[in-house]
């Protein structure tokens, strides 16, 4: 019979950076967050799957909470190109609300300029999730 709980607990133990289990093409979402409730643990699942979702081409691995116990009322994300570049800190709730909704992003399309930058700063030939057009040219419409 499986455990109640401890199902991600598996991929705490991985080391993504070892010969084994690195690929290029897998991007890491780092996302500490607080278990005092259990919506803190859905938004990260929802992050996760939006960003699958605007690059379909890429592979992410979500990590929870991989330095140990998370902090009281954190809720952070961090994204990094592959398991071997560094993190960049895409959103911290640590200091926010109450109410607990402001712990998270308003909405996730609000950080895809900077997953776009950390994709592209490694592969700039390689247009990841937009078109050349949307980045900077087309800012006014008639």
């Amino acid at each position: 019979m499986a455990p109640k709980r401890g199902k991600h607990k598996k991929s705490k133990d991985i080391d993504w950076t070892a010969n084994e289990n690195f690929l290029k093409e897998r991007s890491m979402i780092y996302i500490e967050h607080t278990t005092e409730c259990p919506i803190f643990q859905t938004k990260a699942e929802e992050f996760g799957s939006f960003l699958q979702e605007h690059f379909p081409e890429r592979l992410f691995q979500l990590v929870r909470n991989k330095n140990g116990t998370p902090r009281d009322g954190a809720f952070e994300i961090g994204f990094s190109q592959n398991a071997r570049t560094s993190v960049h800190n895409l959103w911290s709730g640590l200091d926010k609300g109450p109410p607990r909704r402001d712990k998270f992003p308003a909405n996730y399309d609000m950080l895809l300029p900077d997953v776009q930058r950390i994709l592209k700063k490694f592969y700039p030939d390689k247009p990841v999730g937009m078109d050349e057009d949307d980045e900077d040219e087309n800012e006014t419409y008639d």
